[in-house]
């Protein structure tokens, strides 16, 4: 009785991480899935696992798409600042001042997605 498979796992390689390994596979006589499962289950138990990562926690993540949404504000209001000065309808002093301000309001934003 043929085992059920039905768990797909994909990977990507650049051409240079995947040569050594498209060698092997010619030498060998074998396709891709039957090469990289071998290797997979005969070496699990000799691989050195990274660390866990930490789940961003739900203040965290609602913080960062406050900021994200913010971000793209900041953006918005300087586009229009530049095409509103080109236009003449800003003068450059102006321009200037907002543009400093929106500076110091993405460090402070930024500042606090460090802590």
């Amino acid at each position: 009785m043929a085992v059920d498979k039905k768990h797909i796992v994909s990977i990507r390689f650049t051409e240079a991480e995947y040569q050594p390994y498209e060698k092997l596979m010619t030498e060998l006589g074998i396709g891709k899935t039957e090469f990289f499962r071998a290797l997979i289950l005969s070496r699990f138990d000799k691989v050195d696992m990274p660390e866990k990562k930490e789940k961003p926690t739900p203040d965290f993540k609602k913080c960062l798409f406050y900021f994200n949404k913010s971000s793209n504000n900041l953006n918005q209001i300087a586009y229009r600042l530049n095409k509103e000065n080109l236009n003449g309808i800003i003068s450059d002093s102006l321009v200037r001042k907002c543009l400093f301000e929106l500076v110091s309001i993405r460090e402070i934003l930024q500042g606090a997605l460090k802590k």
